[in-house]
């Protein structure tokens, strides 16, 4: 297998420093391609996607921008950003093409010629290449409770292909000092976060939350001037993550009310004034909504993966994978 000039072996080049934004633009074309997101489907504005993804704004804006000028979306006057009205068989070639092009052009970069990618392109695609030994994957978040419930969702999604561990952002550089991983995965929330803790490397892979999550942001966005949100969490981050989210949303004129699970006078005064309650992960294992009254107003405050969000990690599993071959 060729070696470039750096000495690292090409098929093994890492994407630890792939920007966040390519990788929401990456799992936003997977929707769109999987017919998830189907033509005229409007997109959420940028501040609350922003927001439901814990991102800048200012990144949102830079995606919908790459998607309308690759022809996946496209501005419509008192609907936003929908998708395009393009049928899949014209953006298939347009999007491979696109996928070639960046592989020529990071070959370049390690000193291989067009050609030299060419044959290696035919003599991957002519053998049949067998599964390497088990990806490990450390998934980070910032609560225990996040971070081994993910963990085990991964571990039973890929079953048979990864190692997958929970661990606490904090405590990323630890455990790569003392274990080896060939990926850290973690939310979009944290992606910022990991890619600093893990320092390049390994590549971290920041995967969206599904539509329930995002649908929960849209509810909080749209809440009047005046209303009062009551979070229950384990720990203070937890609050901390929901304030940034209301930030990043633009939302104004909503007070948050935080509350410990083992604040009883805090939980107790949100339970009477608040409008809508979001309860942790741990709240929710806790059984503290049965002591809640007016359950029409408690939410969880937990996510599910996107599908798009699982294909980019498979994806990652699977360049690791075929790396090793």
């Amino acid at each position: 297998m060729p070696i470039g000039p750096s000495g690292r072996d090409l098929d093994v080049e890492r994407d630890s420093d792939v920007p966040i934004s390519t990788q929401i633009f990456w799992q936003l074309v997977y929707q769109i391609d999987s017919g998830r997101l189907l033509p005229g489907a409007r997109l959420l504005p940028v501040r609350e996607l922003g927001a439901a993804l814990r991102v800048n704004p200012n990144t949102i804006r830079a995606v919908y921008r790459r998607l309308a000028d690759a022809g996946y979306v496209m501005s419509r006057h008192g609907a936003g950003t929908v998708v395009a009205d393009r049928p899949p068989k014209r953006r298939r070639p347009e999007a491979l093409a696109g996928i070639v092009s960046e592989m020529i052009r990071r070959a370049a970069q390690a000193g291989f010629t067009a050609d030299e990618v060419a044959s290696a392109t035919f003599a991957a695609s002519s053998e049949r290449r067998r599964p390497g030994p088990v990806v490990r994957v450390l998934f980070a978040e910032c609560t225990s409770a996040d971070a081994g419930y993910d963990a085990e969702r991964l571990n039973d999604e890929f079953a048979g292909q990864i190692e997958a561990e929970g661990t606490l952002l904090d405590e990323i550089p630890e455990r790569m000092e003392r274990f080896h991983y060939d990926l850290v995965a973690t939310t979009t929330f944290h992606a910022d976060e990991a890619q600093a803790l893990v320092g390049g490397r390994v590549p971290v892979v920041a995967m969206i939350v599904g539509p329930g999550y995002v649908e929960l942001v849209h509810e909080i966005s749209g809440l009047p001037a005046g209303s009062r949100v009551g979070v229950v969490c384990a720990s203070e981050r937890g609050a901390d993550n929901i304030a940034e989210t209301l930030a990043i949303a633009g939302t104004k004129g909503v007070e948050l009310i935080p509350a410990l699970m083992t604040d009883e006078t805090g939980i107790a005064e949100l339970d009477r004034t608040a409008d809508l309650i979001l309860l942790s992960r741990e709240a929710l294992a806790h059984g503290l909504d049965a002591r809640l009254s007016r359950l029409e107003r408690v939410r969880p405050w937990t996510y599910e993966f996107d599908p798009a969000g699982l294909e980019h990690l498979r994806r990652a599993i699977e360049h690791v994978s075929t790396a090793r071959a």
